[in-house]
């Protein structure tokens, strides 16, 4: 491997997800830049890796700036460092992007040793068929920020598919919120994905809600848990640029009833008259724009 700064994934549950290039580069690394030398330990214990303590280093969300600083004079000095996190790939949602950017504004060469992440695992068993998604960290803890995340998610136009992580004591409470303002919405739930007691529902909203609620009974709030939100097609919408459209407008704005204005535009410009009305109806407020 070349020298450097190495982004490893680790696996998130299922040890036999660490792939060979990780392996590689957390024997040969000079330290490893880990979130937590506890769990660090453990999963080197777990693969059979036998490495001194001393070159396991903690580097998490808190770690500053001089420290980071002394990392990548170290890095520049020759060494070879590879950076994990407690599960998953670091810096998607996890501390590492900090000194990533660090390292790269410095000129230290940094590769990546993809794994496993929750967000593609999960989108990879939920049938969902997007190209694009929207990758949104953990779930909004307040009301208010629920239901701001949602309504950013539902009136986006870039994607029609968030996801989010979340604990077991908030699961319940954020399907529900979802439920609320997205009932057209599909729902992907996952619970300790890659384990053994790994569980997936893909349903409805409120479907998916309840199966939750009744898993969490059953077995009590644990795991580890994230899920995805399929938002419903948005209707396609009528040009507004055609010439009738904005006659229409104008002699609906001249307080014409809606019924008179289809007739006058639709007999001047040809334009069918029950278009013209269905599109009268939705201009003057009388319809819902969903239903034309």
């Amino acid at each position: 491997m070349p020298g450097g700064l190495w982004v490893v994934a680790t696996p998130i549950g299922n040890i036999g997800d660490l792939t060979p290039r990780a392996r590689e580069a957390l024997e040969a690394a000079d330290a490893i830049l880990c979130e937590d030398t506890r769990q660090a330990a453990k999963l080197l214990a777990v693969v059979g890796l036998r490495r001194p303590l001393s070159t396991l280093e903690r580097v998490d969300a808190h770690a500053t700036e001089g420290r980071l600083g002394s990392l990548v004079e170290r890095l520049l000095a020759g060494s070879s460092f590879a950076l994990v996190t407690d599960a998953g790939t670091p810096a998607i949602s996890d501390p590492g992007a900090r000194l990533v950017a660090l390292a790269r504004e410095s000129g230290v060469l940094v590769t990546a040793v993809p794994g496993v992440s929750a967000v593609t695992a999960l989108l990879s068993v939920s049938g969902f068929g997007e190209t694009s998604f929207v990758f949104r960290g953990f779930f909004p803890r307040k009301r208010g920020d629920r239901e701001a995340e949602l309504s950013l998610a539902r009136d986006a136009e870039v994607a029609r598919v968030f996801v989010w992580f979340e604990s077991p004591n908030r699961i319940l409470e954020s399907l529900a919120a979802v439920a609320g303002m997205l009932p057209e919405a599909r729902v992907a739930v996952a619970k300790e994905l890659t384990k053994a007691h790994e569980k997936v529902w893909v349903q409805g909203a409120e479907a998916a809600r309840a199966q939750v609620e009744e898993e969490l009974a059953r077995e009590g709030t644990r795991g580890e848990w994230c899920f995805a939100v399929l938002l419903a097609q948005k209707p396609t919408e009528v040009r507004e640029c055609s010439d009738w459209v904005k006659a229409l407008r104008c002699v609906l704005d001249a307080g014409v009833p809606a019924s008179e204005a289809a007739r006058q535009v639709s007999q001047h410009f040809g334009a069918a008259k029950k278009e013209v009305y269905e599109r009268a109806l939705q201009l003057s407020g009388k319809k819902n724009s969903n239903s034309y």
